[in-house]
């Protein structure tokens, strides 16, 4: 999707996607990464998401990007949160002790700005985005991360005859053609989460599975 299309989603506050609580694989698989202690997390457009701060108070310093500014600084104020704006070229930067946000395009990162990464948690990224923009983004997100990054991913599963995306189905065999080449994969869960996904039921979905995946970078970092 455009950016067209999530500024105004933010603007219109369309935002069924956003948990007001920690989601359950974060709190559950957190540990699978086996993050040493004040380990950075990177998490892919993050929105204003209360994972942020939860990652945080394990002792893990949240680096974020986001397309919408106004998520960014709702983050701050609702969680009363002092920040600092800087910039760097097309990325405004907020920052307070413990998270960084760039508001900006994920695909302008770049590998030094996530140097220092030990884990990625993806709850919304993959999903968000249609096929070729998923390829642009496991490539994308192989290109940051060092050997040995974990990736704690969240995806879906569900027909696509019956609705389209977002959020999109990414199957098991999906996130093994994307990330199959640059990571080891493993599936951590499966659950029938249709029951608390309303507007999907609405929309004619009748089977969702919520999935968590642990993905690991192989090999040499590529630039």
């Amino acid at each position: 999707m455009d950016e067209h299309f999530w500024h105004e989603r933010w603007q219109k506050n369309e935002i069924g996607f956003h948990l007001d609580q920690p989601h359950h694989f974060l709190t559950r698989f957190f540990e699978t990464m086996n993050l040493k202690e004040h380990s950075r997390v990177f998490v892919p457009m993050c929105g204003k998401s209360p994972d942020l701060l939860w990652i945080a108070e394990q002792g893990s310093p949240v680096i974020g990007v986001e397309i919408s500014q106004l998520a960014i600084e709702s983050f701050f104020v609702e969680n009363n949160l002092n920040y600092e704006v800087t910039e760097r070229d097309d990325l405004v930067i907020f920052s307070s002790p413990t998270c960084r946000l760039y508001c900006g395009d994920f695909f302008d990162l770049n590998a030094s700005e996530l140097a220092d990464v030990d884990g990625v948690y993806d709850r919304g990224a993959l999903v968000a985005q249609p096929y070729d923009m998923r390829c642009r983004y496991a490539s994308k997100l192989a290109d940051l991360l060092m050997p040995g990054c974990k990736v704690l991913l969240v995806s879906y599963d569900y027909n696509q005859q019956e609705t389209f995306g977002p959020p999109f189905a990414v199957p098991v065999s999906e996130v093994q053609a994307l990330f199959n080449a640059q990571f080891r994969i493993e599936l951590l869960a499966r659950e029938d989460v249709l029951w608390s996904h309303q507007a999907l039921a609405a929309r004619g979905v009748r089977q969702l599975d919520e999935l968590a995946l642990l993905l690991e970078r192989r090999g040499n970092r590529g630039r």
